[in-house]
């Protein structure tokens, strides 16, 4: 079986009742569906299959949920860009992002541990944004490593199941 960037793209369902015009789906990070937990440099041709696996919207709303390895390395660190929360020469994920595909991206970045789950405080904030961006009409992805832990917890926070 062939895995394609992104991994793991899943689409969410709202709880019964609930009136939000965007749409939600989760995924794991660029690179991850091709080197998996290999600690390599993900080059621009495997961010641009992710990029053009992503749901189609005129803009799309990410939330992040990268932020470092439990060794304390930036899961930022493999690309050519880095987290808005970091100092560094690098553009950040949005500018990054926007300027190689034009306009379209928001990044809403929430950082985690990987592996370490997602505490309750950045679960309820990065909850709330996407709550705000599904209620504005936004597609939004939830991303983080394998896009299999951290996005499905906050998912399942607001309700959501994850369609088939």
């Amino acid at each position: 079986m062939m895995v394609t960037e992104p991994i793991n793209l899943r689409e969410w369902k709202g709880p019964a009742g609930s009136e939000r015009r965007g749409k939600l789906f989760t995924c794991g990070r660029p690179g991850w569906a091709t080197h998996g937990r290999a600690k390599v440099t993900v080059a621009e041709g495997i961010i641009d299959l992710w990029a053009s696996g992503l749901p189609d919207a005129d803009v799309l709303h990410i939330v992040s949920l990268l932020g470092q390895k439990t060794t304390g390395l930036s899961e930022f660190s493999y690309y050519p860009f880095q987290s808005a929360k970091e100092a560094g020469a690098k553009p950040t994920f949005e500018k990054w992002l926007n300027e190689r595909y034009g306009r379209r991206f928001v990044v809403h970045e929430f950082p985690t541990v990987d592996g370490q789950g997602i505490s309750r405080d950045l679960l309820d904030a990065a909850g709330r944004r996407v709550l705000d961006c599904l209620e504005s009409g936004h597609t939004t992805v939830v991303i983080d490593s394998a896009g299999a832990e951290r996005t499905v917890r906050v998912c399942e926070a607001l309700g959501y199941k994850r369609l088939s």
